[in-house]
């Protein structure tokens, strides 16, 4: 499988604007044969907590609509990220990553599970209950966004079907070595494929150094994009399983024990 990493330099707030930037990458991932393109979290906005301004209506959206429309195009996957408008009967939005086929529908949709409080996103946004894994290609993906990082629980759930873990980020450069360092442990740990996607350059006061990057499923980093805009496209080759089934790390846990409320003595 070919996946290629969008790392965009978005346009604050500004949809339409960021959306040509967009374009531009599908175009040259769809020429360079890649089957998926990936792109940080809220895609087409940045980081914002203003809902007035970017939320969108569930089942109404305008970036998925927009997306589906330029995945047929060039006949290419997508998966992205946008903000959600409060459901019926909720104070607060949702932080979503949509993913898309080649053919404009809609795989599947995840809401970020762990909104960041350090930066305020409790503030706006409330967490999903759902752990989303879905089939593509022959392989099974793991939907994740940002800080869902550092809750290796998730991604071990996530993982006993799926064996490509897929992470889009906002995730600011003052943090990029727990960033890079998170991605490539997740990888190990779940034996798994990880693809990180993060932005690059400067928006709302924080700094975004981009470290975008594809870890095979022993840890080793097969691409990496840093401090600038561009597209990386790398090959995922079909390991996990056997690997899995040679050293089996997943049949010595012990989650009756983990999930037990054990206690230290």
């Amino acid at each position: 499988m070919k996946v290629a990493l969008g790392q965009l330099d978005m346009i604050w707030e500004d949809k339409e604007a960021t959306l040509r930037k967009v374009e531009e990458m599908m175009k040259t991932a769809s020429v360079g044969g890649a089957d998926i393109i990936l792109f940080p979290e809220m895609t087409l906005t940045g980081f914002s907590m203003n809902l007035r301004q970017i939320g969108e209506t569930g089942g109404k959206s305008w970036s998925v609509e927009k997306m589906q429309e330029l995945a047929g195009k060039y006949k290419l996957a997508v998966g992205f990220g946008w903000a959600a408008l409060p459901e019926r009967g909720k104070s607060k939005g949702t932080n979503r990553f949509t993913l898309i086929s080649q053919d404009g529908e809609v795989l599947a949709e995840y809401s970020k599970i762990h909104p960041f409080r350090f930066g305020g996103e409790t503030q706006a946004f409330e967490g999903g209950s759902e752990i989303i894994t879905v089939p593509f290609m022959g392989r099974r993906l793991g939907l994740f966004i940002c800080y869902d990082l550092r809750f290796p629980e998730v991604f071990q759930i996530a993982s006993r079907e799926a064996d490509v873990l897929l992470v889009i980020a906002n995730w600011p450069s003052s943090r990029r070595e727990h960033w890079k360092t998170l991605l490539q442990a997740r990888a190990i740990e779940n034996q798994s494929y990880v693809v990180g996607v993060n932005c690059v350059g400067s928006r709302d006061g924080l700094d975004y150094s981009g470290d975008s990057m594809a870890i095979d499923v022993l840890g080793n980093v097969l691409g990496i994009l840093s401090g600038q805009e561009g597209v990386l496209i790398t090959q995922l080759e079909d390991r996990a399983w056997s690997l899995r089934d040679k050293f089996q790390t997943k049949q010595d846990r012990r989650e009756d024990l983990y999930t037990a409320g054990y206690s230290i003595k």
